[in-house]
């Protein structure tokens, strides 16, 4: 007796449409990754002599995503999201308007007090330099309030430093920067 069509084989078919299914979910799955990517941004932060204020907003239209499994269909509804990035350019103090006083934490013998006659040419007013402990690895460029962007322009004199806000408001009481020479500086 000759088989009929339906007792031919069984599997075949069902395979493949497995395959197919399994392959379509993995194409959406990495579709849905790639949006979420895209959108999120990779993370990284770029350091500028500009200060940069973001914004978020959230609009009231829904985005949907679909997800069909072949056997039932998932919907979600997350809202929009929209970040505006604008810099502000803070100005930068003529030297004249700032005071800096120079540490010495590395023991260079009048290594403060030259690159405080440094300063004093570049029209910068100084403070009496001096020594600092405990020794600094790598130099620091230290700020007040509203100084950052002229701590930036100091890493001119003293390439390699780090600039940081003040750690201890009471060092210094008359100076706007204070640079403490470390490990590492040359003159």
């Amino acid at each position: 007796m000759a088989k009929g069509r339906h007792s031919a084989g069984v599997g075949g078919g069902f395979y493949r449409d497995l395959a197919m299914m399994l392959l379509g979910i993995f194409l959406v799955g990495a579709a849905v990754f790639l949006l979420l990517y895209l959108l999120v941004g990779d993370g990284s932060t770029a350091t500028t002599s500009t200060t940069t204020t973001e914004s978020t907003a959230t609009s009231t239209a829904p985005v949907q995503t679909s997800i069909t499994t072949g056997i039932e269909t998932t919907t979600s509804t997350a809202p929009e999201t929209t970040t505006t990035t604008a810099e502000v350019f803070v100005p930068v103090r003529p030297p004249s308007e700032v005071r800096v006083v120079v540490l010495n934490s590395v023991g260079i013998a009048g290594a403060a007090g030259r690159l405080t006659g440094d300063l004093a040419d570049a029209g910068y007013q100084t403070l009496q330099p001096d020594d600092y402990e405990p020794q600094q690895d790598p130099s620091r460029i230290w700020y007040r309030d509203g100084f950052s962007a002229e701590g930036n322009v100091l890493l001119e004199f003293v390439p390699g430093a780090l600039v940081d806000p003040i750690p201890d408001p009471g060092l210094q009481p008359g100076a706007d920067i204070v640079v403490v020479l470390g490990i590492g500086y040359e003159e």
